[in-house]
């Protein structure tokens, strides 16, 4: 096992190589088995594509408690983002073919123990008819599920040119003879833009909606979703809204639904650091925590929270009550320290403008990541300016700052949750916003926290801090 600053420990990611899309994702037999783009660097190195492609395999690992992942043998060697479902009882994959051209191939597991794959038929099934200008030959990520005798795949991540993005519905009865039924939906320009798509699409019910999660390659690049209705094959989106924020780091997002009706999202939380630098360290990307969604009371939004499972991490509790934070200072928590750490917090602004928590914070104040909720807009944001003394980090965005919008206002309380794994930082601001951003920091002993407050005062409900991690 490689071992440096930088390697989360109570994330999943695998000994070496590089961590991509969780490219499929099911509960199945008392299990949570989740599926990932991986390509191994033991050795000579991936295999590519002519074109330079690199090849990813399927990994595929299980959990009994969303905590301790085992591994099993891949299943599929060549592979991209599809998806995992069943079909006449049968666990089925499908995955777009991996030298593109639009083309989707299937798996099934008779067997039930979703480790012996029969490819079959060998060759290709269903092929893309819609293919032209703008669309993606290479990138047509598929997800599929079984609608009373038919089989329904979407595939084909953009509309035609300056369209925007789409999805293309496709049905089969056998997985061998597929028709075209028409496009899944229509995006619209208040929203997104003529030139985005949607790849890694994941379909499902959430409530009374009906839920199109996916991801946009166009910068600013992320996580997204639709909630709409769904009715004769059509899906009519009603709202959209964002999960990963201009700068942050949550990419590729992947849900499955357990046993306690539990819709469980994971996603990639990508790099910070630039390709070399992974490769001479060994490992790239990092699983996000296992993330509960629900929908929102009002039916237009969804609600996030950290599976509750993750408290068995928890061990060595520091608490403090009613702390009052006066006007632009900073009030340190020498009690409280750590890379590995679970922050709960219950705030509240007594006139401030903005206020938080500094974490990963250097002694000589050289570095710090700061978790700030601004009044007026109502923002969370995570400031990492001053994160890292590195040079060598090639951000996807070199924005600094990722910033979404909250519901709050003067005087009322406001509940973080925050998770900090060495180069992981993840924040839950209420049951509202989710959001990830990777840190590096250079000094080993950048492990203080600190409340602060600017523009006036601020007041703390209560704070608890656990470390995380092995005891």
């Amino acid at each position: 096992m490689i071992q440096d600053n930088d390697r989360p420990t109570y994330h999943y990611l695998p000994p070496e190589g590089l961590l991509w899309d969780p490219c499929a994702a099911m509960f199945w037999k008392g299990r949570y088995h989740l599926f990932f783009l991986h390509s191994s660097w033991a050795e000579a190195g991936p295999p590519r594509r002519p074109d330079g492609y690199m090849y990813k395999a399927w990994a595929h690992i299980s959990s009994p408690d969303l905590i301790h992942w085992d591994p099993h043998p891949n299943a599929i060697d060549r592979g991209q983002t599809g998806n995992i479902f069943l079909f006449n009882g049968t666990p089925t994959i499908i995955y777009p073919h991996p030298d593109g051209g639009g083309a989707s191939c299937f798996a099934s597991n008779p067997e039930g123990d979703l480790t012996s794959w029969q490819f079959q038929p060998s060759d290709p099934v269903l092929r893309h008819p819609v293919q032209g200008t703008g669309l993606y030959p290479d990138n047509n990520d598929v997800t599929a599920w079984q609608e009373g005798p038919w089989c329904y795949a979407l595939t084909g991540t953009r509309d035609n040119p300056g369209l925007g993005d789409t999805q293309h519905l496709f049905r089969s009865r056998d997985l061998d003879d597929w028709q075209y039924v028409d496009r899944f939906y229509e995006s619209e320009r208040k929203w997104t833009g003529g030139k985005d798509d949607c790849s890694c699409p994941d379909f499902f019910r959430l409530g009374s909606k009906w839920m199109l999660l996916h991801f946009c390659h166009q910068l600013p690049s992320g996580s997204r979703y639709y909630l709409g209705h769904y009715k004769d094959q059509r899906f009519f989106p009603e709202t959209f809204d964002l999960i990963n924020w201009p700068g942050g780091n949550i990419h590729a997002p992947r849900t499955m639904l357990d046993e306690k009706g539990r819709r469980i999202l994971f996603a990639n939380l990508n790099e910070g650091r630039g390709m070399d630098v992974c490769q001479i360290s060994g490992w790239y990307g990092v699983m996000s925590l296992p993330v509960v969604i629900s929908l929102a009371a009002e039916g237009n939004a969804i609600c996030y929270e950290p599976a509750t499972e993750l408290q068995a991490l928890r061990h060595d509790l520091q608490q403090r009550l009613d702390i009052d934070i006066e006007t632009d200072t900073e009030l340190a928590l020498p009690e409280i320290r750590g890379d590995c750490l679970e922050l709960e917090l219950e705030m509240e602004p007594r006139g401030a403008a903005a206020f938080g928590l500094k974490v990963r914070c250097a002694p000589d104040g050289s570095e710090e990541t700061v978790v700030s909720l601004s009044v007026e807009p109502a923002t969370i944001q995570i400031d990492f300016h001053k994160a890292s003394l590195r040079n060598d980090l090639a951000y996807q965005q070199d924005l600094g700052v990722q910033s979404a919008p909250v519901d709050f206002k003067q005087g009322e309380r406001v509940k973080l949750r925050v998770f900090l794994d060495r180069s992981v930082l993840e924040v839950f601001a209420g049951d509202r916003r989710y959001m990830a951003q990777r840190i590096f920091p250079t000094h080993s002993d950048a492990l203080d926290v600190k409340l602060f407050s600017r523009g006036g005062p601020a007041f703390v409900k209560h704070l608890r801090a656990w470390q995380m991690g092995g005891n």
